[in-house]
């Protein structure tokens, strides 16, 4: 039993809860059948009844669970029959997924998520991406309501009773995730055209705020063309519409045609717009086009191959972000994802790239981070092993072999082989099909005869206090590359490391090499270890003869190996300070991150005041160089780098002067926004609540009060939730249940309490207390969130207290369990490293 096509129409009025909508859906059935399933999840069907050879069976309809089951008063088939459903469904406010609706400035909207699960809360349907067919949309809606949808429009008609009915040509083959539309007063911008074929592209906006899409509508052409050229084929889809969502939902999702966006990432002010919001729309939109291909052209044929959607989206995103804008330096942002992805792996609950579905939750777990960040990270491993020429090659090939169709990991590897002549799918699947990572320790060897060499040992990657410590055995084909130069020469060599043990020959150097870099352009997906002298030898250079990105993977390297016990943290901080350049934006961020990976836990009450010297020591003079306010003629890197600086030394730095002029600049832009640019503001407003007292709570509860801009109650929520003192924490917290406040817009406030260690213990009393309601007022997709917020405690007492509370709760939350388990090994990682790294850590302050 297969769909062959499918064909909706709905009527939908934003203003309304209920929907209605007809659907026919053309089946081909192998054999008579007395029953159809499909999906189907809160609809009420009305009527319904198959279509045959010209002849109506009468059908009842019964739902289970999420699906409906179609019973025919006479067998059905074989052949193609037409299954007729009448039905009506809710939209609901407050949600992010199916069809939902939102309130903005008092106009009401309706939009679609549908990816995974949620379209058979639309319609029936084959609601899994292996069932990929066209559509026929067609949309009735009051008349003042624009309606869009995946295809152009085929025709619409105008009614006397003040309804339009529009009608949409049919799509190319699509899963039903992939179906997409919105009603509602949205305004469009016109983009112009772009690609091979002259597509139409537009912005489609709020009410009212046309002109706060200038930079989506100047950079999505020019991201598109570039797509085209990596991809040799054109954009394949007849037009481009991308449209703002209003509402709190972030993010964004790659719909051919129709590509959504929550609107405080898509739309910024004409003046004053945040350059991290710019820089992070251009990369997300990038990762959305390169879908059109990857995911939308060809679709995995089941969940367990999502990372051929998702990974090589990143992947790509990166590469055409370097060759549009090369001065933001997309292969750091590649780098800073990869370091991501390798502290979410290196938990034993740590899921594969391509791990197994059996369960709706499953499916849901694997849209995290190991299928973003790791598998991007992998793709460029093996891109460098392979060449770029040739791993471009393989892409197209795969693509043109499954274009308008699904496709596997193994139609990949294949597409690969073809291209590379070597088989990939042995290295490729030691990464994709298990977790965590290759630690490969590296000891240079020079003997008197012969070429120096290094000798490699692989083991899994494990932290102090892992419950999978003693089994470290797991192996990788693990690509490696170093750098490393001997008597003034560069030199690169290569292996694959497929044993516990190997051998790199460094056959080109001509004598000991004064330096060796473990990881050639950060392009490795592993931790390296650097036995003997090594790490030394590369920090009396100071890192010269060093890339940024190879600066940068080392600084991530050594965070892990202190949080092994492989490094001591005095190691770690020298590094950090040897490798630092104040000059480079990316690696002041770099050291940064390094230092607070030395948590405030980890740091005793008596050795805060050196520990706050030596952070002034690293990053103090360049803070108050740089100062809070923007200057004319400052570079972007510079503006981008400074609520790093600002954070991070009113914050570990405990620098007054800062925390002062950060609250006479926070008080200014309460009574005039345009006195500081986003960026900014968000650095300004950071450093001054720390120590903030009660009178800036209440200008801070005003300005919110009196706001309905997005953006700007983004940043007041985020500064309530920064306050210290205990009775101002609690009455922030209480703003997550106000009437009159969207929990999931107050959520950062919670989740700033949970990181800072003087208002977590407050923050968890607060969630247990109310964990029922506000799981109610959070979306069903949001709901797990709530159970990852312990893994910012480390101490026995909380731990206990965590998984005593939340184990009831886990396993009636989707995803709920997974998150806990994740929540709980985090705090018993961090315990362990406390007490490893504490009397070290002592020794290294009591310099400062």
């Amino acid at each position: 039993m297969r769909p062959v096509r499918q064909t909706v129409t709905l009527e939908l009025d934003p203003r309304r809860e209920a929907f209605s909508g007809t659907t026919d859906i053309e089946i081909t059935l192998a054999e008579a059948t007395r029953e159809v399933w499909l999906h189907g999840d809160a609809l009420s069907v009305k009527d319904s009844a198959f279509l045959v050879g010209g002849n109506r069976v009468r059908t009842s309809a019964l739902p289970v669970g999420d699906m409906l089951v179609f019973l025919p008063r006479e067998p059905v088939g074989p052949g193609t029959v037409t299954l007729r459903v009448a039905y009506t469904g809710r939209a609901q406010a407050r949600e992010s997924s199916g069809i939902y609706r939102e309130e903005e400035a008092g106009r009401w909207y309706m939009m679609t998520q549908f990816q995974p699960l949620a379209a058979r809360r639309a319609f029936p349907c084959f609601d899994e991406p292996g069932f990929k067919i066209p559509w026929r949309l067609t949309l009735r809606a009051r008349e003042e309501d624009g309606t869009y949808a995946n295809a152009p429009v085929e025709a619409e008609t105008h009614g006397p009773d003040g309804w339009k009915t529009v009608r949409f040509q049919t799509t190319p083959p699509l899963p039903s995730y992939l179906v997409a539309f919105a009603v509602g007063p949205f305004q469009a911008v016109d983009a112009g055209v772009a690609g091979q074929h002259d597509v139409p592209v537009r912005m489609l906006v709020p009410h009212g705020r046309t002109a706060e899409a200038t930079w989506a509508a100047e950079s999505t052409p020019r991201l598109l063309e570039r797509l085209e050229t990596w991809f040799g084929t054109p954009y394949p889809y007849a037009k481009l519409d991308v449209i703002a969502l209003p509402g709190r939902q972030g993010g964004a999702m790659e719909h051919p045609g129709l590509i959504t966006f929550g609107a405080s990432l898509m739309l910024g002010p004409a003046e004053g717009d945040s350059l991290w919001r710019q820089r992070y729309f251009a990369q997300t939109q990038a990762h959305e086009l390169a879908h059109q291909w990857f995911g939308n052209l060809v679709t995995p044929a089941w969940w367990d191959d999502l990372w051929l959607n998702e990974s090589f989206a990143d992947w790509l995103s990166y590469k055409v972000i370097t060759q549009w804008k090369p001065d933001w330096r997309g292969d750091m942002r590649r780098i800073e994802a990869r370091g991501a992805a390798l502290v979410e792996d290196r938990l034993i609950s740590a899921r594969s790239i391509r791990q197994p579905i059996h369960a709706p939750g499953d499916i849901h777990a694997a849209f995290d981070g190991i299928t973003y960040n790791k598998g991007a990270a992998v793709l460029a491993m093996f891109e460098s092993w392979v060449g770029s020429d040739t791993f471009q090659d393989g892409v197209r090939r795969f693509l043109a072999a499954h274009a308008k169709g699904t496709a596997t990991t193994h139609d990949f590897f294949t597409a690969l082989a073809a291209a590379s002549g070597k088989d990939v799918a042995p290295s490729f699947s030691s990464f994709l099909d298990q977790p965590g990572v290759p630690r490969v320790a590296m000891t240079l060897e020079c003997p008197a005869e012969g070429a120096p060499r290094l000798e490699l040992e692989q083991r899994r990657y494990l932290p102090l206090g892992s419950p999978g410590a003693g089994e470290e055995t797991a192996s990788w084909q693990v690509p490696i590359c170093v750098r490393y130069a001997a008597k003034g020469r560069e030199g690169r060599a290569c292996t694959v490391l497929s044993e516990p043990t190997g051998t790199l020959h460094l056959d080109d150097a001509k004598a000991c090499p004064d330096w060796v870099h473990p990881n050639a352009e950060g392009r490795g997906y592993y931790h390296a270890m650097l036995r003997g002298d090594a790490l030394e030898r590369l920090m009396r250079q100071s890192g010269k003869g060093l890339t940024v990105a190879e600066r940068r993977v080392l600084m991530d390297d050594a965070q892990a190996l202190v949080a092994s016990g492989d490094l001591d943290v005095s190691q770690a901080l020298t590094l950090a300070s040897r490798l630092l350049r104040p000059e480079d934006a990316d690696l002041v961020m770099g050291a940064a991150e390094l230092v607070a990976s030395v948590r405030d836990d980890f740091v005793p009450q008596a050795s805060l005041p050196n520990r706050a010297r030596f952070v002034q020591s690293l990053f103090g003079g360049q803070a108050r160089r740089l100062g809070l306010m923007p200057r004319t003629g400052e570079g972007e890197d510079l503006r981008m780098l400074r609520p790093w600086l600002v954070w991070m030394v009113t914050k570990a730095g405990e620098d007054a002067q800062l925390r002062a002029e950060a609250r006479e600049l926070a008080l200014r832009w309460l009574k005039d926004r345009r006195s500081l640019p986003m960026d900014s503001a968000n650095a300004v407003l950071s450093a001054a609540t720390a120590g903030g007292d009660a009178a800036l709570h209440q200008h801070l509860l005003e300005a919110l009060r009196a706001t309905t801009e997005v953006r700007e109650r983004e940043l007041l929520f985020s500064a309530l939730g920064g306050f210290h003192d205990a009775p101002l924490a609690r009455a922030s917290l209480e703003l997550l249940l106000a009437p009159d406040v969207d929990t999931r817009e107050a959520l950062p406030l919670l989740f700033r309490q949970f990181e800072e260690l003087p208002t977590r213990a407050g923050a968890l009393d607060f969630l247990t207390s109310n964990f029922e309601a506000l799981r109610d007022r959070l979306p069903r997709d949001i709901a797990p969130w709530l159970l990852s917020t312990g893994g910012f405690f480390c101490d026995t007492e909380s731990r206990e207290r965590l998984a005593t509370f939340f184990a009831p709760h886990a396993s009636a939350v989707e995803g709920g369990e997974r998150a806990l388990a994740q929540s709980l090994e985090r705090v018993d990682l961090c315990i362990a490293q406390r007490e490893a790294l504490r009397p070290g850590l002592e020794r290294f302050l009591s310099r400062y």
